[in-house]
């Protein structure tokens, strides 16, 4: 173990009491969340950068913390447009006014300097693959912006791999009549912890779709809050493989307009000493008539050996045949991802 390990009760300072009071609250229950403030690592410290690498291969970004690197094609492409704040160097700009401590994730508007956002102006022709990654025994931040532009439609690609802690802040704005069409792949190491968070805003008739497949490492907090605009669609389907390990997942739909969908259909495969959690909640108003959450689960050791393939593969049935791109270029990582998460089957 290394020397220069540092508590994150010590990193925080004077953020510390009101985290760890914020840490109590409901939606992060069952979650030991609070047991990672005593919790030693590396804080990264190094040179805040975004390196353009023509290494990468298609339309890729690898965010470690701090350290951006975007392919050539991406930093190329004519319907994407790249900025950083090292670069924009705006006067009275304050990246610690959107840190919340209601949300724990935000603590990366407090650690990391290195934001960055592309807007998505026309249409790609590729899925956008966004990769999280930690080192051993380091704990890195990052923030990323996403917004797509008018009538817009685009396809990205999550994974999320922490040999350590990682806390990732993604914010997806879509314009109104634009189209997320967003895949979550976790492959986290058995003793990693993520926290990642996506603050998503759906403008008026604007579409959201997210198919989340969660794999647990020591433990996972997965916060999404969607705010919907009128006329706006969102959906969330979800498989978690908790594979004897932990996942929560914690949802908040914060009304704009009156007149909203959202759907949420989460499938949880238990095994072992699983531990999974899902909170919801509608904030403000009234539900809308079709906002509708289904949360289920089915148990391997309930199921004689020589049906678990059978009767996995039925329960999960629609979401492994929605699981696809509808682009035709550039998909091919996608697809061996979903073999490998659906190897278990």
């Amino acid at each position: 173990m290394s020397d220069d390990l540092i508590s994150i009760k010590s990193f925080l300072g004077k953020y510390y009491p009101e985290l760890h009071y914020s840490a109590t609250q409901e939606k992060y229950k069952n979650t030991q969340l609070d047991t990672f403030f005593e919790q030693r690592f590396l804080i990264q410290n190094n040179k805040t950068q975004m390196i353009v690498d023509p290494g990468l291969h298609g339309l890729t970004v690898i965010i470690t913390g701090n350290e951006i690197h975007i392919s050539k094609n991406l930093y190329d492409h004519p319907s994407v447009l790249i900025t950083n704040s090292l670069e924009n160097n705006i006067k009275n700009s304050n990246p610690r006014s959107l840190y919340n401590p209601e949300t724990f994730s935000t603590i990366a508007y407090l650690v990391c300097q290195n934001h960055t956002m592309f807007q998505i102006v026309d249409e790609v022709d590729e899925p956008i693959y966004v990769k999280y990654k930690s080192e051993y025994e380091s704990f890195y931040n990052s923030v990323i912006i996403f917004e797509v532009s008018t009538s817009v439609e685009v396809e990205i690609v999550e994974e999320i791999e922490s040999f350590s802690a990682l806390n990732a802040v993604t914010n997806y704005i879509l314009q109104p009549l634009a189209k997320i069409s967003l895949t979550t792949f976790y492959q986290n190491h058995i003793s990693a912890i993520s926290f990642v968070y996506r603050n998503i805003i759906v403008q008026d008739d604007a579409s959201y779709n997210h198919i989340l497949l969660g794999k647990g490492s020591a433990n996972i907090i997965d916060e999404n809050k969607i705010h919907t605009y009128n006329r706006s669609k969102s959906e969330l389907l979800g498989v978690i493989n908790s594979d004897s390990r932990k996942f929560h997942s914690i949802l908040y739909v914060q009304p704009v307009g009156e007149n909203y969908n959202v759907n949420v259909d989460y499938r949880a495969v238990l095994s072992g000493k699983s531990d999974i959690t899902f909170f919801p909640m509608i904030i403000g108003q009234e539900p809308a008539e079709r906002a509708t959450i289904s949360i289920s689960n089915i148990t391997l050791e309930e199921i004689p050996t020589k049906l678990i393939e059978q009767e996995v593969t039925k329960y999960l049935g629609n979401i492994i045949e929605r699981t696809t791109l509808d682009r035709l270029v550039g998909v091919k990582r996608f697809y061996d991802n979903k073999i490998k998460f659906f190897h278990f089957l």
